[in-house]
């Protein structure tokens, strides 16, 4: 049986119903739209944490965060974990990310230390830590996003996390290094003068947080950059070599700087709000303070990647760019798709589509993401559209997350999963299983010891979470009843069963879910 090609497009930070598919009245996206009708939109695609760097691991390694180690922003995925490109690699098929990774970090500038516990005297440094490795050095400097733009010929060694062809985008909005800078600095040799706020062709005066009308030529934006080098790349392909390709594009994260026709193709007075734009749960006091905080250091600083609140008019002018970095994504999928059907291998491909969190983009006033676990962060959109045999369009209740992502790719290669990775095939496993949601807390940004960790369960249309160290809080969502998640039940007495029953859910995930990635080695 011939074995099937692979093309995995990813947006970064795109809310699940921000496409057409999905039932958005505004938003202009035909070629998404077109993969979804030939294939099978999931309605119910959670994360498996709500944050770049962690959920990417979780999708590349078919594991929980607490089992790949990757549990927030600023831990690297170590190349002891085996991801799904890497097995397909052993397998036979050639490998290609071109796009964001975010598999190591971004920046080189020093965390805050960690604390050893206790008391008594200070320990050496060799025994500070209760693990040696700690997924530093030169090793982990790959993606530091400064060192590209200093150097735009730098290279990385292959195959990159099972990826032996690679073109890297980091960073985000106009503001992207990697082999991208190699490829601006040749097209466009002026692009250093166009990039950035300060650069922009709107008015600081009237400006909103996150948002600049960038200088730079829509053929010169990383979004055109990830369909050319994917192009290019899928006329290097053979019918008889089966491919895994990613095109993961670093839009439509903020900042929002959509260009050229991009940046005002959409009118802010015609987005809708979301429902529950008005609802100012978030600057409620009766929230426990290791929550508050998110919104406070987003408020105090709408600049870097906190939460923050807006006003409507603010609000509709960031939807509008939003939308607008989005049609720009799905022009650049109908190029690819275009050239995969040109290249004769679009019957025996099969394309999936999804993003690796959400965004609030309004939700109870809120922008971005961190925080509290609405729908808008956590539900990301699913779409797999097989090859010309297999294609079923339709529409899935299926329940699923990230960590199913590697697992259902694998199992669709014809391939047996590796022991430890702790997902399922979504197309085999029961549609009813509950989604296990890992999140550090805001709170590790500023102290790595921070114990503010949230862990959230979705299941039969209802959402419990649980913030650490707060046993007498919770947060439990009718999410049937209630889609908005504008009344939290978890004090009312009339669902107490229901919450219980949730609860021992969540005990039972966790207790399926713990890590079988070390195998024994002998009888002991």
């Amino acid at each position: 049986m011939k074995r099937p090609n692979f093309i995995v497009i990813m947006t970064d930070q795109q809310r699940w119903d921000h496409l057409g598919c999905y039932g958005n009245p505004v938003l202009r996206t035909p070629n998404i739209d077109a993969i979804a009708a030939a294939g099978q939109r999931l309605d119910r695609f959670y994360v498996a944490n709500p944050i770049c760097q962690p959920n990417r691991a979780c999708l590349a390694t078919g594991q929980l965060s607490t089992v790949n180690g990757c549990r927030q922003n600023g831990i690297p995925l170590s190349p002891g974990q085996v991801t799904y490109a890497e097995v397909l690699r052993a397998a036979g098929w050639r490998t290609a990310l071109i796009g964001k990774a975010h598999f190591q970090n971004v920046t080189d500038v020093p965390a805050p230390s960690r604390q050893a516990a206790g008391k008594g005297d200070d320990l050496p440094a060799s025994v500070a830590l209760a693990r040696r490795e700690q997924r530093d050095g030169p090793d982990y400097l790959n993606e530091v996003r400064a060192a590209w733009a200093a150097n735009p010929d730098r290279t990385v060694p292959l195959p990159y996390y099972g990826f032996e062809y690679l073109r890297l985008c980091i960073g985000h909005g106009d503001q992207v290094e990697g082999h991208y800078s190699r490829w601006l600095r040749d097209r466009c040799p002026e692009a250093v003068d166009l990039r950035g706020p300060d650069h922009a062709l709107d008015d600081p005066a009237v400006r909103v947080a996150q948002c600049w009308q960038t200088a730079l030529p829509e053929d010169c934006y990383p979004t055109a950059y990830v369909a050319e080098e994917a192009e290019a790349y899928l006329r290097s392909c053979r019918a008889d070599e089966p491919f895994l390709l990613v095109l993961s594009f670093p839009d439509p994260h903020h900042p929002f700087t959509p260009p050229g026709r991009y940046w005002d193709l959409y009118d802010p007075a015609e987005v809708e709000l979301p429902a529950s734009f008005g609802d100012a749960v978030n600057r409620r006091n009766d929230l426990p303070d290791a929550l508050r905080q998110a919104y406070r250091m987003g408020d105090e600083d709408p600049h870097s990647y906190w939460p923050f609140h807006l006003f409507e008019p603010e609000l509709r002018r960031i939807i509008a760019l939003n939308y607008g970095a989005i049609t720009m994504v799905d022009d650049a999928v109908g190029r690819v798709m275009r050239t995969l059907s040109e290249v004769g291998l679009d019957d025996d491909t099969v394309v999936c589509f999804t993003s690796d969190h959400g965004d609030y983009m309004g939700d109870h006033g809120t922008v971005l993401k961190m925080g509290l676990h609405y729908q808008s962060v956590i539900r990301v959109p699913f779409l797999w559209r097989d090859t010309a045999q297999r294609r079923q369009p339709g529409v899935s209740r299926v329940q699923a997350s990230a960590i199913d992502f590697a697992p259902t790719i694998l199992q669709r290669a014809g391939l047996r999963v590796p022991v430890g990775m702790q997902g399922e095939d979504i197309f085999a496993a029961p549609p009813d299983r509950p989604v296990l949601i890992e999140d550090p807390g805001i709170g590790v940004f500023r102290d790595p010891d921070s114990r503010s960790a949230l862990i959230s369960l979705v299941h039969d249309d209802w959402r419990l979470s649980l913030l650490e160290g707060c046993m007498d809080w919770g947060e439990l969502y009718d999410l049937g009843a209630d889609p908005n998640e504008t009344t939290n039940l978890w004090f009312d007495p009339e669902v107490a069963g229901r919450k219980t029953e949730l609860l021992l859910r969540l005990a039972e995930r966790q207790l399926a879910l713990r890590d079988l990635s070390l195998c024994p080695t002998a009888r002991a």
